[in-house]
This record gives structure tokens, sequence and C-alpha cells, in this order.
């Protein structure tokens, strides 16, 4: 009888494990090598939400370079300039870096997304 408790609890911790790797968040994509990095190109194009103590949070609606939409969330320590283009490097739903570009550097199936 112990040992078919053993088996249940062993088991219940394997599937508890399983289930957090495949709960699809910012903290699993992190350290998911399975998920890859890709650059997601942004416009600011609306306001953030202002946070306490400080800085902005952005929700935007992005594209990687073949054009796809996907929506990032990311936080700045201040607002950013309307109308800012941003390359915006991804690791799934987790957000490592960005900065600010230009119209020029974005790719073409970008540039038709976003307006000038």
């Amino acid at each position: 009888m112990k040992k078919i408790f053993s088996m249940i609890a062993g088991a219940g911790v394997i599937a508890a494990i399983c289930g957090i790797l495949f709960i699809h968040n910012e903290i699993t994509d992190r350290i998911n090598p399975l998920v890859p990095r890709q650059d997601v190109y942004v416009q600011i194009d609306r306001d953030g939400q202002h946070l306490k103590p400080g800085g902005t949070e952005y929700t935007l609606d992005g594209y990687n370079k073949s054009g796809e939409k996907s929506e990032v969330t990311f936080y700045a320590g201040s607002d950013l300039r309307k109308n800012a283009y941003l390359k915006v490097n991804a690791k799934g739903k987790y957000i490592e870096t960005w900065e600010e570009v230009q119209y020029q550097e974005l790719p073409k199936n970008v540039q038709s997304q976003l307006k000038q």
C-alpha cells in the first residue's frame, strides 16, 4: 500500500512539473530552450500604462521580419516618444531588450504594416 501511495505522489510531482513547463508566460519562455528569439518591430502609437513607483508598461501590436503579427508587452523607465519605432528582442513573451530604430531600418514586410 505504501508503494502505491509513493508511486501516485511521484506521478503527481512529475505532472506538476510538466504543467509548469507548459504554462506559456514570460518566465517559462525565458528559461525554455525550445522558445526561439526573434526581433519584433512596434510603433509607439498609444499611451502606455503608468506604473507605481515609476515607469511605463506598453502593450502593442508588433510584427516580425516576415510581417507576422503578435502582441508584445514591455516596460520602459519613462514614457517613450510618440510614433517612435522600436526593435524589440523577444523570446516568446519574455522581452530581453528594446531599442529605437528609424523607419528605413524596418524590414520591408514590417514597413507595410506600420505607418510612417
